[in-house]
C-alpha cells in the first residue's frame, strides 16, 4: 500500500505482484468492479517499477564533483551495515571537552606537542563512554548496535558540527512525516532519530545522506531492528518509568502465551538498579520457579563490580509453568519499570547459558595480550603507552616492524591482569588513533595454562625421537651377506 510520507496515510492505492502470471489475471477478471469496504475498485495493469539511476554514459557527462556526490547517495541508500556505529566528528568531540571545561579548544592540549592525538583520543573515548551510558539509560540496546540486520525507520545522525541543538535535528527530519523520538547525548556529537513510517524513515535518508548542514556534511547510517527496548513516552524521549503502551490487545496477549514453546523466559526493561536478588525474590514464589538471573557485564570505572544490561533470564520447570508466569508478570511494575516478558528463543536453559558464560569468563580471564590492529604508522610505542596505561598496569608494548626498519601497522600491549587487558579492551575499541579506528581483540599467542604447554612441547619433542629411534632401527634390521662356520675357502 503507498502511504503518504508526512501523514502515514494511505494514498487510496496499492500494488499487487503474484508469482504466476496466470493468477494475476484470474484475479483481475474475478475482482476488478467489485465493491471492497464501501468502495468500487478499479484494477488495471501495473508497469515496471521506475529507476531514476543515470546511466554510466550520462553520469560521465556530469562535473567529477557531481558525480562522486551522486555515487556517495547512491552507496548510501544501498549500504546496510556501518562498521563503526559510534562514529563521531572529532572536532565535534574536542568542541565538547573544551565547552564542558570552559576553555577555548586550543587549551584542551597543544598541537605542537607529540602526545596532541593520543589527547585526542582519551577525550573521545570518554565522549563515546558517556554517550553509551546515556543511550543505555534512554532505552538503547546498545548490543543491537552490532547488528547487520537494519531497518528503515531509525537513522543514526553524525558529523554534524558541536552546538546543533535536539530541535535542530527534529526540524529536519520533520518535513518528512511523524518523528517517534529523537535523542541526543550532553556531549552533542550523535543523534538517533525514529520515525513513525517505513516510506518516511527511507525518504528522510535518501534526501538527508550527505546533504550540507551548517558548515560540516551529514553522515547517515540506518540504524538496526529493534534497536530500543522500551516505548518512547509523548514528548519523544524515553521516560524511565514508562509503562507499557496500551496498544496491545487481548487477543495479541493470548497469541503470545500460546507461542511459548520452551520453559525459558526473557525478560527485558529492567531497571537497572535492579539487583538479582530482588529480581530472583519477586518470582519465587511461582509455581514450578527453577532459577532468576539478571544480564550483567563487568564495570568499565570499578574492575571489581558489575553493571546490569537491562534483561534477564527466568526457567521454570515445564512449559506450561512457563506459559503461567507469562501471562501473571508481564506488566508488572518492578523498581519503577513495566516488565516484558517473552519467550526465550535461545533453545538453552538458564544453567547452561551460565556453565556457558562461566566458560567463556575463564577463557577470557587467561588472557592479559592485546593486539591492536589498524594502528596509524606514524604511532609510536610512547602513543600506545599513553593511551593504554590509563586501564592498568602495562607490562610491555610492542610495534613489530619490517625489514627496512618500517612499521607493520598494529601493536601488542600485555598488562599485569587479565580484568585491565579487558576493561582498556572495552573502553577503546570504537576509539580513534590519528584519524583510524583502532581494532582491538586478545592476542592469540598466550598459553592458556602454562603447564600444559610445556607438557605438550615435551610430548611433541618425545614423540620426534621415537621416530628418530624407530628409524634407526628399521635401518639397521636390513639383510646383509654373512657367512656362517668360518670362510668357505678353508681347507679342511
Amino acid at each position: 500500500m503507498s502511504l503518504d510520507s508526512k501523514t502515514g496515510q494511505p494514498k487510496g492505492f496499492a500494488f499487487l505482484h503474484f508469482e504466476d502470471p496466470e493468477q494475476a489475471v484470474e484475479a483481475y477478471q474475478q475482482l476488478d468492479g467489485t465493491v471492497f469496504q464501501g468502495r468500487l475498485l478499479h484494477i488495471i495493469a501495473g508497469s515496471a517499477k521506475r529507476e531514476d539511476k543515470l546511466d554510466e554514459f550520462t553520469l560521465s557527462k556530469l562535473p567529477l564533483k557531481k558525480q562522486k556526490q551522486i555515487q556517495k547517495k547512491s552507496g548510501a541508500t544501498s549500504s546496510a551495515f556501518s562498521w563503526n556505529s559510534m562514529y563521531m566528528n572529532p572536532d565535534a568531540v574536542m568542541s565538547s571537552i573544551a565547552d564542558r571545561l570552559g576553555i577555548s579548544k586550543s587549551e584542551v592540549f597543544d598541537p605542537t606537542s607529540s602526545d596532541a592525538a593520543v589527547k585526542q583520543a582519551q577525550a573521545e573515548t570518554h565522549v563515546i563512554q558517556e554517550t553509551k551510558a546515556y543511550f543505555a539509560a534512554n532505552g538503547v540496546d546498545l548490543e543491537a548496535l552490532q547488528s547487520r540486520d537494519r531497518g528503515d525507520t531509525t537513522i543514526l545522525v553524525k558529523n554534524f558540527p558541536y552546538g546543533t541543538t535536539l530541535e535542530e535535528i527534529r526540524k529536519l527530519f520533520e518535513e518528512f512525516g511523524k518523528i517517534t523520538r529523537v535523542l541526543m547525548p550532553p556531549s552533542g556529537t550523535i543523534a538517533i532519530v525514529e520515525l513513525s513510517q517505513v516510506p518516511q524513515g527511507r525518504a528522510a535518508f535518501s534526501a538527508l545522506s550527505f546533504r550540507k548542514f551548517k558548515d560540516s556534511i551529514l553522515f547517515l547510517e540506518k540504524g538496526p531492528k529493534n534497536l530500543f527496548n522500551s516505548q518512547p513516552s509523548s514528548t519523544g524521549a524515553v521516560s524511565t518509568t514508562a509503562a507499557i503502551s496500551n496498544t496491545s490487545s487481548a487477543d495479541l496477549k493470548q497469541e503470545r502465551e500460546e507461542d511459548v514453546d520452551t520453559s525459558t523466559l526473557f525478560v527485558r526493561n529492567l531497571s537497572f538498579a535492579t539487583t538479582n536478588e530482588v529480581f530472583t525474590e519477586l518470582f519465587k514464589p511461582l509455581e514450578g520457579f527453577v532459577s532468576a538471573r539478571v544480564k550483567t557485564k563487568p564495570d568499565p570505572k570499578k574492575p571489581a563490580s558489575t553493571l546490569s544490561m537491562g534483561f534477564g533470564f527466568l526457567e521454570f520447570r515445564s512449559k506450561e509453568q512457563a506459559r503461567a508466569a507469562l501471562a501473571a508478570m508481564d506488566g508488572y511494575n518492578l523498581d519503577g519499570h513495566a516488565l516484558v516478558i517473552k519467550a526465550s528463543h535461545k533453545g538453552l536453559d538458564a544453567a547452561a547459558e551460565r556453565r556457558k558464560e562461566d566458560q567463556a569468563k575463564k577463557n577470557r580471564d587467561r588472557k592479559s595480550k592485546l593486539i591492536i590492529k589498524n594502528l596509524p604508522f606514524e604511532a609510536t610505542k610512547k602513543d600506545v603507552q599513553n593511551l593504554f596505561k590509563s586501564y592498568g598496569q602495562l607490562r610491555a608494548v610492542r610495534l613489530p616492524k619490517k625489514f627496512d626498519n618500517s612499521r607493520k601497522g598494529y601493536a601488542f600491549a600485555e598488562f599485569m591482569t587479565p580484568k585491565e587487558a579487558e576493561n582498556a579492551m572495552e573502553a577503546l575499541r570504537s576509539t580513534h588513533l590519528l584519524g583510524r579506528r583502532l581494532v582491538i581483540d586478545y592476542a592469540a599467542g598466550d598459553a592458556e595454562d602454562p603447564e600444559k604447554e610445556i607438557e605438550r612441547m615435551q610430548q611433541k619433542v618425545g614423540r620426534q625421537v621415537n621416530n628418530v629411534a624407530l628409524k634407526k632401527l628399521t635401518t639397521a634390521s636390513e639383510r646383509k651377506k654373512f657367512n656362517i662356520g668360518g670362510d668357505a675357502d678353508e681347507e679342511t
